[in-house]
């Protein structure tokens, strides 16, 4: 039996009419007797279109009330669930699915588009538009006892995707809630993305295993998000660097509601001057969370000292973080707890070693014991708390008609944090228009992922040793965007 089913029925019987799911965006407020009741609907039409134990969900939904009662359906009939974000076309969903070997898709009734690997005539309409349609020309595959499937995009040129158990979720939960003092009786801005890692263990599983409530946002909407973190008595908001930038950087207006004064930041690097700004501002600190997919929560800055150095914290309880081949006092990091999980769907596994997972960053610690991040082994960019890997848009853009070659780089973005910007030779100069770039882009990835600035050049510039000189490439794209 699921652990995830039974406590969530714990909470439903103890308070049935309970509030748990607030969605203002689309006029919806579920109680734990809304879930459960969509939970057993969904269980069942899983079981209608034959997705039964080990197989695979790939869900779209996003941040909705659906996406919180098909992980509970999923655990009911033993199914392994894959989120993905909301914002990817069908062609990438369907690439997704290929890969780890989906049983069903879910995604939003208006995406569903006629292709002989989607079974439409079997689909199923769940609530506010979201549907379930099952694959038929995909090789399905089984994840025996695996209920989470963490999409990381690693340091590969595939998406890869970090296998958990269902006792990996709630031990990561488990420690996660302990470190910040998340309870029941507390209500939690979803404004994040819920198919993150991040918002998944932060935000679905406390919902599920101890009835604390949510306030789901599809989008990061600064006055709406503080609206109803007043309306309904928000006291702890997830977010990302970007997100507090903006709310610290907007003209006065808003107070800042009375009950939200839990601030917490993941998914990159908090500069310490947000932190600093936003405390003399609204007179409280974000605190930062550090985590990967791969391990789950790792550590957590508890304190309210407003430091220069921009410390992660301390580990959370139970999670053991040690520095390897330390050199010039850096190390990389490699974690060890019950809620790293298996590995990866598919090989190969060498950073899960020494009973935990090396991670792809370095780091090093201050003189109170505190955990401060010094880089990564491997680049992306940041776009709005989202990970981008460059060469995966470069993958795109290659197959565009015209594109003789293209670089993709990051570059600065004062609302996103970073954007994407694609560097391109065209075959024939003044053939192809920034315009059409993003269309091209738009139809075959995520919005975040494409290109906010178009550069043009006759070369790709180049080193010595024939390599691209991204020194030189990263001085053109600035001179460019300071036009």
């Amino acid at each position: 039996m699921s652990e995830l089913v039974t406590r969530f029925e714990m909470v439903r019987r103890d308070k049935p009419g309970r509030i748990l799911i607030h969605a203002p965006g689309a006029g919806l407020e579920w109680s734990a007797d809304d879930v459960w009741e969509a939970h057993q609907r969904y269980a069942a039409c899983l079981d209608q279109i034959d997705v039964g134990s080990a197989r695979v969900v790939l869900s779209a939904a996003g941040n909705t009330a659906a996406s919180v009662a098909l992980v509970l359906a999923c655990r009911a009939v033993d199914a392994s669930f894959l989120p993905a974000d909301s914002g990817m076309a069908l062609p990438e969903l369907l690439a997704l699915a290929e890969r780890f070997g989906a049983s069903a898709l879910c995604l939003p009734e208006a995406a569903v588009e006629a292709d002989p690997r989607l079974d439409t005539d079997r689909m199923v309409r769940l609530d506010g538009n979201v549907c379930l349609c099952p694959t038929r020309e995909l090789n399905r595959r089984g994840y025996p006892g695996i209920a989470f499937l963490k999409l990381t995009s690693g340091s590969t040129d595939t998406p890869r995707a970090a296998i958990a158990s269902e006792a990996q979720l709630v031990a990561d939960t488990t420690r996660i809630a302990a470190a910040m003092g998340i309870t029941g009786a507390d209500v939690q801005m979803a404004t994040i993305p819920i198919s993150h890692a991040y918002g998944h263990g932060n935000l679905v599983i406390p919902l599920l295993l101890q009835g604390t409530p949510i306030v789901l946002h599809d989008s990061f909407t600064p006055h709406q998000l503080l609206a109803d973190a007043r309306r309904f008595g928000a006291r702890i908001l997830h977010g990302v660097p970007f997100m507090f930038q903006f709310l610290v950087s907007a003209p006065s207006g808003d107070s800042w509601p009375a009950s939200l004064t839990q601030l917490i930041s993941a998914g990159a690097p908090l500069p310490p001057a947000i932190v600093r700004a936003f405390h003399q501002r609204f007179g409280l600190k974000i605190h930062s969370f550090y985590g990967t997919s791969e391990s789950g929560g790792i550590s957590f800055d508890g304190d309210d000292e407003i430091d220069e150095r921009g410390t992660v914290g301390t580990p959370l309880p139970g999670v053991t973080i040690t520095l390897l081949d330390q050199h010039d006092v850096k190390g990389r990091i490699h974690v060890a707890s019950t809620a790293v999980t298996l590995g990866y769907s598919d090989g190969p596994d060498d950073a899960f070693t020494g009973e935990g997972f090396l991670t792809g960053d370095y780091g090093s610690w201050d003189d109170k014991g505190r955990l401060v991040l010094a880089g990564r082994v491997s680049s992306f960019v940041n776009v709005a708390g989202q990970k981008v890997r460059p060469d995966e848009v470069e993958q795109v853009l290659r197959t565009m008609p015209g594109v003789a070659d293209v670089r993709v780089v990051g570059a600065e973005d004062p609302r996103r944090g970073e954007q994407i910007v694609a560097c391109i030779v065209a075959e024939r100069s003044g053939t192809i228009q920034a315009i059409a770039v993003r269309r091209y882009c738009a139809g075959r990835l995520a919005p975040h992922k494409v290109p906010r600035t178009i550069v043009f050049l006759e070369t790709i510039p180049t080193t010595a040793r024939g390599k691209v000189d991204r020194t030189a490439l990263a001085g053109i794209v600035r001179a460019q965007l300071s036009v």
